[in-house]
This record gives structure tokens, sequence and C-alpha cells, in this order.
């Protein structure tokens, strides 16, 4: 992606999600893809094995970025830098750096910001119809706090809980919080330790941002690598939803 410092932008996933993301080849096929990583420099593309693209590295491709905010798709001529397979060999990610970095980076990252908030990392919420529990423990308390997973990233998480639990969380400043990203629930459980980043309040809810500090390397490593998981299955399956949806529209509206 180059070696310009990197500027990230949020990224949640939801059923209607604001931007899709579609790779175009040098034939003309577009494909829909799960948007890792994004940058103004590139971005980290992800397809199941079964869909992966008949491509090399050095490739050249267009970044499509489609959205409601936009008049019309942002388009980024681009190359492929990285081509490997995930850890579990079911998916295929792809690294792609964006031509017009170097000459047009003014203007390209004002674009990208009307897309994304500024952040650290992708973040990505549940599926629709799970519930990941979030247990919160405090230091020296046997009593736990048990809220829902509202998104997560590799550096920190959000979560939903009752407003009346809030005075609690108003008197602390570090955690640890229990969650299982799996679905069905049969994956490892991560106890790691989080600091209140925010409280605010939603509704009946309260929105809590906490943020990792775990300084274990061993817990460390395994936390991103279960996360980076659980966030390239979810974009590839909205990835998925939006490629459906695409189809169901041309074929009812069909172009020219």
């Amino acid at each position: 992606m180059g070696n310009e410092r990197r500027q990230h932008y949020r990224v949640s996933s939801t059923t209607d999600r604001d931007v899709s993301v579609r790779i175009r080849l040098p034939n003309g096929s577009e494909q829909t893809v799960g948007l890792i990583d994004v940058s103004a420099g590139g971005v980290a593309l992800a397809l199941g094995v079964t869909e992966a693209l008949n491509v090399r590295l050095n490739t050249p491709v267009t970044i499509i970025f489609d959205s409601n905010r936009l008049t019309h798709d942002l388009e980024i001529t681009s190359h492929l830098r990285h081509i490997k397979n995930s850890d579990d060999n079911k998916n295929v990610i792809y690294g792609v750096s964006f031509d017009t970095w170097d000459k047009h980076r003014l203007s390209l990252t004002p674009k990208l910001k009307s897309l994304f908030n500024e952040r650290e990392a992708v973040r990505v919420g549940p599926r629709d119809n799970e519930e990941l529990e979030v247990h919160l423990v405090f230091e020296g308390q046997s009593k736990t706090m048990v809220g829902l997973l509202r998104d997560i990233s590799v550096f920190g998480l959000g979560v939903w809980v009752n407003a009346e639990d809030t005075q609690r969380l108003q008197n602390t400043t570090n955690l640890i919080v229990e969650i299982t990203l799996a679905s069905p629930k049969d994956g490892p459980k991560m106890d790691l330790a989080v600091e209140i980043r925010h409280i605010a309040a939603v509704g009946e809810r309260e929105r809590v941002g906490l943020r990792f500090i775990e300084t274990d390397r061993i817990k460390q490593k395994s936390r991103q690598k279960t996360i980076t998981t659980y966030v390239m299955t979810r974009q590839i399956e909205d990835a998925r939803i939006d490629a459906e949806r695409r189809r169901l529209m041309e074929a009812h509206y069909p172009m020219g």
C-alpha cells in the first residue's frame, strides 16, 4: 500500500449499508467484494475461495465505491499487489494499491472521507439475526455486566448496555471483556483488557466505546487473528448480499 502514513476510514457493516465495493477486471467484468481495510493509498479486499478472481499480481483493476452519498460511482484505477489465502484457507485476500495516490492524493482523500468517517480500522457489526453477548468484568467485583455487541475492530469494540447500568461504568476506567465471536457459538472465548473511551445515551440504551489495552503479546496476536477473521467473514457476507441486490435491481430495471 506504499510507505506513506496510512489514513483510515470507518466502515460499519449493516444490511442496508451506505457503501458497497466492486472490482472491475481488465475484461470489463465486475464483482462485488468484501472490504477488509481502506486507506488513501489502497484497499484490502476478500472473497470466498469459490468466488476467487482469475487474476495475477500487478493485474490492473478498477475499484468502484457505490454510495447514495455520491452523485456517481467513485472509480479508482489500481493494481493488485498482494494475493494470499486466509489462515483457514476459506477466503482469498487481495491487497490493492491506488494508481492515483501519488498524483491525486489531495483530491482522492476528501472523496474517501465523504464515504468513511476517519477511523483506525474497519469495524463490523454482528449479523442481523444474531445477538453476541459481551460480559464486562469489573476488578474486585463478582457481579458482571452483560451487554450486546454493536461493532468490533482489531482495536476496540462498541457495546450496548442498559441505561441503568451506566453508573457502574462511570466509576471505573478499565475492565475485562469476555466475548465469543462465532456462529454457531463454538469459537474461542476472548478475555481481553479494555479501557472505556466514551459513553453515549441512545434512547433507552447506552453505547459504550471500549479500546483494547491488552499488553500480553500472545493474547494480542490471538485477538487480532480472531477479530480479523470475523471482520473478513462479515464483509464477505455483506458483499454477497450487495451482489444479489445489484443482480435483482439490474434484472428488474435493465440498463439500456
